[in-house]
């Protein structure tokens, strides 16, 4: 980084120091890898107009959580969603437990594969690193000296982590907008389209994910979903084209109006 822009390790020090202190670079952190094992729910919550805007901040405030979307329908039913990431099932349920609601509804999103070793084995040091290293000269040492260690083995730990695929790098990153957007979420519950209404979901702008499970039990009651990013009446007309040239003539059980929110880049694994 001193090489390219011209300015000398002290000079680039001082700037990426100035920069974060006034919230415009976060520190340095770990970006996880994929040989790390994990895995993501979504969840959904009925709550009342009064007590959405409290669920939805006890949400954002988890660890673990990587999106937040508070929902509304025309029948005045209020809800929140959020998505949920976590080391495994333990780990979500103490940070579940913080909540005074329990979740309405949830399902495993998908799960990432892999030996639980690794950063697991050391989870102070994975905190440390996911949480952010110091801006300065040594920032490996002061690491290190936060955990009572010589840095060379917090440097030979960090380098076994990326060759096994458990850490994928060490990044400087500014710090994200954390504006708000529009979606829409439809739910049906005993639909199952076919291949070729399943080949014109491309077609639909805006859309982030389809929810395709087995057939639904108490906890998520949905065989399929979408979600749409988009206002509502857009989100609507663009539903309908789908509907229209996929043949469709089977409603969503449960259209929600959602405002959504990401509060953070990637879910804070460990210390939990």
């Amino acid at each position: 980084m001193s090489v390219s822009s011209g300015a000398t390790r002290k000079e680039l020090l001082a700037a990426c120091a100035r920069l974060h202190h006034s919230g415009a670079l976060q520190p340095i952190r770990a970006r996880w890898g994929p040989g790390l094992p994990r895995r993501r729910w979504r969840m959904g919550f009925e709550t009342a107009p009064s007590q959405q805007e409290s669920l939805a901040s006890a949400l954002v405030a988890l660890p673990g959580c990587v999106r937040v979307e508070r929902g509304s329908e025309p029948t005045g039913q209020c809800s929140v969603w959020a998505e949920v990431e976590a080391l495994d099932a333990g780990a979500l349920e103490r940070q579940l437990a913080v909540l005074t609601l329990p979740p309405t509804y949830r399902r495993l999103l998908h799960s990432t594969q892999g030996a639980p070793s690794g950063p697991c084995d050391d989870p102070m040091l994975a905190s440390l690193v996911e949480r952010g290293l110091p801006l300065c000269a040594r920032p490996y040492l002061r690491c290190a000296q936060r955990l009572n260690r010589p840095e060379r083995q917090v440097l030979a730990a960090l380098r076994t982590w990326q060759r096994d695929g458990h850490l994928e790098c060490l990044t400087l990153a500014p710090t994200p907008t954390r504006s708000s957007s529009d979606g829409l979420l439809a739910l049906w519950r005993d639909f199952d389209p076919d291949e070729r209404m399943r080949s014109l979901l491309p077609s639909i702008r805006g859309m982030e994910q389809v929810l395709e499970f087995a057939p639904g039990g108490a906890d998520w009651p949905w065989r399929f979903g979408l979600l749409v990013m988009a206002p509502e009446t857009l989100a609507m007309q663009r539903l309908a084209q789908w509907n229209a040239a996929a043949g469709n003539t089977i409603l969503p059980d449960r259209c929600v109006t959602l405002r959504v929110a990401v509060p953070r880049d990637a879910a804070l694994l460990f210390g939990i």
